[in-house]
Order: structure tokens, then C-alpha cells, then sequence
């Protein structure tokens, strides 16, 4: 793998291998570049068993460059070489250090790998280690590969074939089990041949990553060129990424784009899924960039501290998993310390799968169907791993198993007509699209989108265009709570003659969208139960009687509205002279209702004035700006006999009609025919 360069820069000899395969300091031409799978393997197996001499036997690169490395005689950190194959592909061979003492670089380096290549040292057999890189790329869902059994010069045949009957045990109902097991000998240079072509057959039958998911890349090195800037280097997980791509550095968010990309020694236009890239960062700083950060589409990944997973007990682990124990955490190429909150059980043995809610310490970029693996907080040891379901928005809790757990469960069986019908069951007052399911569950947006349709088509879901979907019955009980909840609005205050939407979503649930709320509406008025009126709505049967005491209230008011004149008032200024007589909520519902008979004006601060005194208003105003040309605020005592406070609500009012128009500080009349003389 190479990481990328400026275009102007001229080729150098200088190159390097740690974390990357060859990275040349300057880009080599780009070739026309071919449509084609790419895959990743990883080289694992218990330390000293051969597997950087396999490497450099097939590679012709020593992955061990660190001078610690050659002074301790193992691998520290995982390194990349890129071998090229019988078929003229080329395989980027991820060497992973065996030691225990580096797991967390040894998962780091299986994260994203397609193809496992298990090296077991013939005169040492399975050993611990052995045992560990394996359920690691088990875990993070290797789909294929071969075992290599080193240093078979050193026994003879019997014991080399004593050795194949073990790993033939130890790889049973893994992903390697019937995969070949080919001896290898450095003295025996026909051995690396037989790899070669075996490494060759498997990719004919593994299956390549999706490329339609937004493009998203672990870090796994970062490095800064003096000249060239800050390149970061890792394996594509999916979507594809061309030359300029702006890009989302995760998970702070921090904007980048790619300036160059390279891979294998040559610069590329576009990378796609199993690809190993370099990408040189357009102006961004080092320090910005670390190991365990994401690069993905902006805005396609919301980084989380909640995520929803399966996690499965190793049977190797030697004790249980307890509800809300403390553990490291490995997803992609970042290790964060976490809390396993399990969901249906105070323990999960060795050997158990269930339901959990991994609470981190810090916010990662993870996605649904993201792999992962958990070892202990203290100690270099696997002892579990599993799939992220869902990235949660809040903490699970016991009350809440009802709601989450059928979801989650539909999620783990990979059930996706079960997990659309739950879904759209559990969602009463929200349209849900095929796009906003597959961006929370991992599914296909063509698959679900198949499955909404076919819904619509029986009519057990109501599609809105646009918009998205809703249970037919869900929908139905909609429509009886939103005429429910109009009824009883009008109740409250008889001399209320209709409702707004807007009072109708408020009171449904916090989450009610408000095109659904306007679609149930829409429906309601269709069958003829509501009418439009006024802005608002009106329930065909509805009747507005006003009794006795209101027509009173209303005379009252009518005559206080007349006396006030030209001055505003409130509900509160004809309570304080008529507290005796009637309450403030029956006054302000009285005002409301003269407002909505328009028999009233009410300004934007709630206060009321009559039609007479609003005429009246208008004509001063209008004969102010005929003779000066324009008014501003200060002007309000002159022409209507008070100040800033009671005169701008009415100037706004002016504003709000039409009748006026504001500029800046001044006001005009918005025609010569508006003028009052």
C-alpha cells in the first residue's frame, strides 16, 4: 500500500513498509484504472511460528523494520507487503505480531480482512496464540483462507501429518474448516509456489465487500511528509472514494478532502471496497489525525457512546461475563474501554450469546453490522466478540425491553420482514422511509424498500409521497386521536369555532412529524368529518352555542373595547376591573373567540383592539405619511398618543396587513392607495 503524494513531486527512491506495504515518497503514474474485486488477508498465528519469514518468502519484503523488532526477534506492530498472485492480482498480506503482549496491534491489523492465513509451526503445534488470532477473525467475519504449517523441514512426515489432524480439530465449524493445509519449508522453495496458487483459488470463491454503502476506512497509520502533508493509510470497508472527495474525519467530524490517493506503488483515481489506500489529507494538521479514527462520506456516519450489539462469550474465556463489567473494546482499528451492560441475563458464560448495550467511553464512527472483539480490561485476552446492531440514542433500561428487545432480535436473525414489521408496529406517529431503515439496521435499501412496497400493496402499511410509510392501523388510530383530541379542544371553549394544526401536533407526541399529522388531516376533512375555516379546522358537527353569560362577557367587552378607544388591552385589564364578576381564562377565551369571529384585532402582544379603533388608526397614520413622507416609532405620541410600548405592536400589525411597509427605521405606506384622506 502507498500512501499518496502531490502530483508535481518527482519519483524517490526513498520508500518504507511499516503499516502500509511499500509507501514511496511520490506518486509513479496512473494507469488506466480496471473494475475489479480487491481483497485483504491477514497473516496470524502464535509468535516465532513463521509467519514474517512466510511473508518474506512470498513478498520478497521483511515486514520486521523496526530496529526493537530485530533487536527482540518478533513483530511489534502489523505490516503491510502485497503479494502479487499466479492471476496477475495482487493480495496485501497484513503480518500481525504473535506475541501476547501486542494483541491490541494483532486485532487491529485482523479488523478488516477478507482472507485468513493461520501459520502453525509444525514442531510447536496449536499453541494459545494459535488458538486467539483465529477467533479473532472469526469474530470479525474472515470469509475465507488456508492454513499454512511452517518449518516442515524440521520433522519428519509422520509428525507433519500428526500436526495437520490438530489444526483439522482446532479449525472445525470455523471459517477455515475444509480449507487446504499446506506445508511450508524456506528450504523448500516449491512450497511458497503451492501458497501462491492456493491463495489464488480462494479469492475465486470469497465474495468482495458491497461498494453502494457511503465509503468509510479505519485509520491504521497516519505519517506527515514534509512537503507533502498528512497521509493516513487503511483497508477501504466500503463505498468507494475518488480524488477530491470531501470527506469526514471521525469522531470529531472535522472536514477533509482526499488530495491524492495511492495504492501499491501507484496513484489512483477512484479506491474501492478490500483496498488498501494511502490518502494524503488536504490541509490537515498531524496532530489532528490518530490511529483508530474513521474517514467516511460526510454526514453518512453519526458517531455514538450507545451501541446496541450481539456479543458472544469466548469458550476459551475463563470466566463469565458479568452484567455491566468493564472491558476493552475493538472496533476497526480503535480500542476504547467500555461497559457491557447485558440486556436478558445477569452473566453470559463461556460459550453464550446474547443481547448487550456497549456503553464507551469515547464516541466511535461504528455502523450496523460492524464486527468487533472484546478483551479483558487488565490483561492481553480475548474473551468475546460479536456485531453491533443498532447505534442507540439513549441507555437501555428494563422498562424500555419491550420496545428495544423484538427489534434487536429481529436485527441478530438477520429477519428483515420481521424487523420492517416490528418497526412500523412501534412507530405510531412517524412516516418511515426505506433509506432511514437501512441507515439504522444494515439491511439494503432496494430489499426494504421491496418490502414497504409489497406492505402498501396488501394496505397493511399507508404511504405518504415523499415522505415514507405508516401501519394502516397505526394510521387509523391516528386519525380517532386527532379528532379526539379536536373535540376536546372545542369543548374546553365552546366559543371556539376551530383548531390549528399546530395545536394538534403539540399535544399528539414530541416525535409527531408534522406532514403526517397535515396528511391524517387531509384524510379526515376527505371523508367530510372536518372542514377547512379560517386557517384552522372545524368538525362538521360541531356547533359553537354562546350562552347567556358570554353574550353578557361579550357586550362587556365590546363596550371596553370602545372606551379604550385607540389604546390596546388585555385580558389582565379588564379582569382587574371584573374580577368579581368573571375569571381571566373565561375573559381570554371570550377575547379569543370576538378575534376569530373577527370582531376584534389582536396584536402580536396579545392585547385587543376594536374595528373602529383600528379604522381610526389607519387613518392617522396614513395622513402622518402623506404629509412627512415616512414615520418612525417616535412618532406614535404625536399621532396616536403614546409611546414605543403600545405603538409597535400596532405599527407591526400595519406591517403584518400590508397597509404599511418598514424600512430600516422608517415606515411607508405600502400604495398611494392605501392613503386615508
Amino acid at each position: 500500500m502507498v500512501l499518496g503524494t502531490p502530483r508535481s513531486s518527482k519519483p524517490s527512491a526513498a520508500s518504507e513498509t511499516r503499516g502500509g506495504g511499500s509507501i514511496p515518497l511520490a506518486p509513479s503514474n496512473r494507469p488506466g484504472e480496471k473494475m475489479q474485486k480487491y481483497f485483504t488477508a491477514g497473516v496470524a498465528g502464535h509468535v516465532d511460528h513463521g509467519k514474517t519469514t512466510l511473508v518474506r518468502c512470498l513478498t520478497g519484503i521483511d515486514t520486521d523494520r523496526n530496529p526493537a523488532e530485530k533487536v527482540r526477534g518478533v513483530s511489534i506492530e502489523s505490516s503491510v507487503a502485497p503479494l502479487n498472485l499466479p492471476s496477475g492480482r495482487k493480495l496485501p498480506l497484513i503480518d500481525v505480531p504473535g506475541h501476547t503482549d501486542y494483541l491490541k496491534n494483532a486485532i487491529r491489523g485482523l479488523n478488516s480482512v477478507e482472507l485468513g492465513i493461520l501459520v502453525v509451526a509444525v514442531d510447536d503445534g496449536v499453541m494459545p496464540q494459535t488458538r486467539e488470532h483465529l477467533e479473532i477473525l472469526q469474530f470479525f467475519g474472515a470469509r475465507g483462507g488456508l492454513v499454512v504449517l511452517s518449518k516442515t523441514d524440521l520433522v519428519d512426515d509422520e509428525t507433519a501429518e500428526i500436526a495437520k489432524m490438530e489444526i483439522q480439530e482446532l479449525v472445525e465449524n470455523s471459517f477455515l474448516q475444509g480449507r487446504p493445509i499446506l506445508k511450508f519449508s524456506m528450504k523448500q522453495p516449491d512450497t511458497g509456489r503451492r501458497i501462491r496458487e492456493a491463495l489464488d483459488s480462494e479469492l475465486q470463491r470469497v465474495k468482495p465487500r458491497t461498494p453502494l454503502s457511503p465509503f468509510r476506512l479505519w485509520v491504521d497509520r497516519v505519517k506527515h511528509f514534509t512537503g507533502f502533508g498528512t497521509v493516513v493509510s487503511g483497508t477501504v470497508l466500503s463505498g468507494k472514494i475518488t480524488c477530491g472527495d470531501h470527506l469526514s474525519l471521525l469522531p470529531r467530524g472535522t472536514p477533509v478532502r482526499a488530495r491524492s490517493i495511492q495504492s501499491h506503488g501507484l496513484e489512483i483515481e477512484t479506491a474501492r471496497p478490500g483496498q488498501r489506500i494511502g490518502i494524503n489529507l488536504s490541509n490537515t494538521p498531524i496532530k489532528t489525525v490518530a490511529r483508530g479514527m474513521t474517514l467516511a462520506t460526510p454526514d453518512s456516519v453519526i458517531p455514538g457512546y450507545l451501541l446496541n450489539v450481539v456479543l458472544r462469550v469466548s469458550p476459551r474465556a475463563r470466566k463469565a461475563l458479568k452484567n455491566r463489567q468493564r472491558v476493552k473494546f475493538h472496533l476497526g482499528t480503535a480500542v476504547v474501554n467500555a461497559m457491557a451492560a447485558l440486556m436478558d441475563t445477569e452473566q453470559l458464560n463461556p460459550g453464550d450469546e446474547g443481547l448487550a448495550q456497549i456503553r464507551l467511553l469515547k464516541p466511535l464512527g461504528a455502523c450496523c453490522r460492524d464486527r468487533f472483539v472484546v478483551s479483558l480490561l487488565n490483561r492481553n485476552m480475548v474473551i468475546g466478540g460479536g456485531v453491533v446492531l443498532e447505534v442507540a440514542h439513549e441507555k437501555y433500561r428494563l422498562s424500555k425491553a419491550a420496545k428495544v428487545v423484538p427489534v434487536l432480535k429481529a436485527l441478530q436473525r438477520n429477519d428483515l420482514p420481521g424487523f420492517v414489521d416490528i418497526v412500523f408496529d412501534q412507530n405510531r406517529t412517524r412516516l418511515i422511509s426505506a433509506h432511514t431503515l437501512a441507515a439504522g439496521s444494515g439491511f439494503a435499501t432496494a430489499d426494504l424498500q421491496a418490502a414497504i412496497n409489497a406492505r402498501v400493496a396488501k394496505g397493511t402499511l399507508t404511504y405518504v409521497k415523499g415522505h415514507g410509510a405508516i401501519s394502516s392501523a397505526n394510521l387509523e388510530q391516528l386519525k380517532s386521536q386527532v379528532h379526539g383530541l379536536a373535540q376536546t379542544i372545542l369543548q374546553y371553549n365552546q366559543l371556539r369555532k376551530n383548531v390549528a394544526l399546530t395545536e394538534i401536533r403539540a399535544q399528539i407526541e414530541k416525535n409527531s412529524e408534522e406532514v403526517l399529522v397535515k396528511f391524517v388531516i387531509d384524510l379526515l376533512c376527505a371523508e367530510g368529518r372536518w372542514i377547512k375555516l379560517d386557517g384552522g379546522y372545524q368538525l362538521a358537527d360541531a356547533v359553537s352555542v354562546v350562552d347567556a353569560t358570554h353574550a353578557e362577557l361579550i357586550d362587556r367587552l365590546n363596550a371596553y373595547a370602545e372606551v379604550s378607544n385607540l389604546t390596546p388591552f388585555s385580558a389582565d385589564t379588564f379582569f382587574k376591573l371584573n374580577r368579581e364578576r368573571y375569571g381571566k381564562p373565561q375573559i381570554q377565551k371570550t377575547l379569543d373567540y370576538l378575534f376569530s369571529q373577527k370582531r376584534m384585532i389582536r396584536l402580536d402582544d396579545n392585547r385587543f383592539l376594536s374595528l373602529k379603533a383600528i379604522d381610526e388608526i389607519k387613518i392617522r397614520v396614513s395622513n402622518a405619511i402623506l404629509e412627512q413622507g415616512s414615520i418612525t416609532i417616535q412618532d406614535c405620541r404625536s399621532i396616536l398618543g403614546y409611546g414605543r410600548w403600545v405603538g409597535t405592536p400596532i405599527l407591526d400589525y400595519l406591517d403584518s396587513i400590508g397597509f404599511t411597509v418598514r424600512k430600516g427605521k422608517e415606515r411607508f405606506l405600502c400604495s398611494s392607495e392605501d392613503a386615508i384622506t
